[in-house]
């Protein structure tokens, strides 16, 4: 096995971030790797030979035919390279592309693997419209992974998945994200305001308006300066609910960023509310940067804090608690020392980059020797 493709969005969200970086790990350790998105991944590695998916409006239809173009590049890829291994990041298109394309070149061509990232699962698996196209993928791919043991066992309940699951989990560079040089324990005045930090897409799921309710309850407790990193569809709400709340003074929108350890470096806390989280690549971000994080416990949330957690876990999405949670880290010194302290060991021990890919390439040598097989 030279050569690599992966395929993914190219957005800056988890799943393309972490398929980005991976295919620029393999192009560093001298494999062949190749990414197929519809527009070039900020920071893809040069190292990466990038094909872009060129999609023609056509007139009869209302939406771009986009899963169509990309398995005629699959094609293409592997005419012109002889690519056989082919890494779908996100189930959908990108899994049923490359059955698609492997049919075209007359089936038993290539190799897929399929990595789920949830919301691929969790709301688009839901979807009548889309849950047997899914599952399809799914059955037909020689292997699928995910990148937490609750997202594997949400792929079961939510699917009715019968095939195996591997874990492997999203990792974090930890060059990049590390602690600030700024001194930031708690244990300094009181009337100096706590730096908390959300990362999100201002999507529902995320639930940032309970957010913003919780760090107003906070503010009433302690001073404290929230760092909205992102952009999405609830933004203009979300900021107009801060006026609202006489936070306008209290809150930065930041925007979406290509790279957000800036702002987790020096913080003191990270926040987050969402209604699930499979995974969750700011916590870990935030835990690689000695931030502790306050949030509900969702998802594969409690799988990246460990046991004892880097952090504090409210038993449900309610602002109140998230405030008291806070409130209760941010008060106790020697408490946020330790959290922020077993943060980092938590990261580094862990989320490697280098162990997660090779987790991944021991997946591929066995796809490649036949040693794992879709379902019948």
């Amino acid at each position: 096995m030279d050569s690599i493709a992966l395929l993914c969005y190219p957005t800056v969200g988890g799943s393309g971030r972490v398929a980005t970086e991976l295919a620029g790990i393999f192009a560093r350790r001298g494999f062949r790797t190749h990414l197929l998105s519809y527009e070039r991944p900020v920071r893809l590695d040069r190292a990466v030979h990038f094909h872009r998916v060129h999609v023609t409006d056509y007139p009869l239809l209302r939406y771009p035919p986009y899963d169509q173009a990309l398995a005629t590049t699959i094609v293409d890829l592997h005419v012109s390279y002889g690519v056989e291994l082919f890494h779908a990041h996100y189930a959908l298109p990108h899994a049923l592309a490359v059955l698609l394309a492997d049919q075209m070149l007359g089936g038993g061509r290539l190799r897929l693997v399929t990595t789920l990232h949830g919301t691929d699962i969790t709301l688009v698996g839901g979807n009548p419209a889309y849950r047997r196209t899914l599952l399809y993928g799914l059955e037909k791919s020689l292997l699928v992974t995910a990148v937490s043991r609750s997202l594997a066992d949400d792929t079961r309940a939510i699917l009715g998945f019968q095939g195996p699951i591997e874990v492997v989990p999203n990792f974090v560079d930890l060059a990049a994200f590390k602690p600030g040089t700024a001194k930031r324990w708690i244990a300094r005045d009181r009337h100096v305001k706590r730096r908390l930090v959300h990362i999100s897409t201002f999507r529902p799921v995320k639930r940032v308006h309970d957010l913003l309710r919780a760090v107003a309850c906070l503010k009433k407790r302690l001073p404290v300066q929230l760092c909205l990193v992102g952009d999405g569809p609830q933004r203009a709400s979300v900021e107009e609910l801060s006026l609202r709340l006489g936070m306008q003074g209290d809150v930065d929108f930041v925007g979406e960023q290509d790279d957000p350890s800036p702002w987790l470096r020096d913080a003191d806390l990270y926040i987050f509310s969402s209604r699930n989280e499979s995974f969750g690549l700011g916590v870990l971000e935030a835990l690689a940067c000695a931030v502790p994080v306050v949030g509900p416990q969702v998802g594969g949330v409690p799988e990246v804090l460990g046991c004892p957690p880097a952090g504090r876990l409210t038993a449900a999405t309610d602002p109140l608690a998230l405030a008291d949670a806070a409130t209760s880290l941010l008060s106790d010194a020697e408490l946020y020392r330790e959290l922020a302290k077993r943060a980092r060991e938590r990261a580094v021990a862990t989320y490697p980059p280098d162990l997660v890919a090779d987790l991944y390439l021991e997946h591929y040598r066995r796809v490649m020797a036949g040693k794992l097989g879709a379902n019948p």
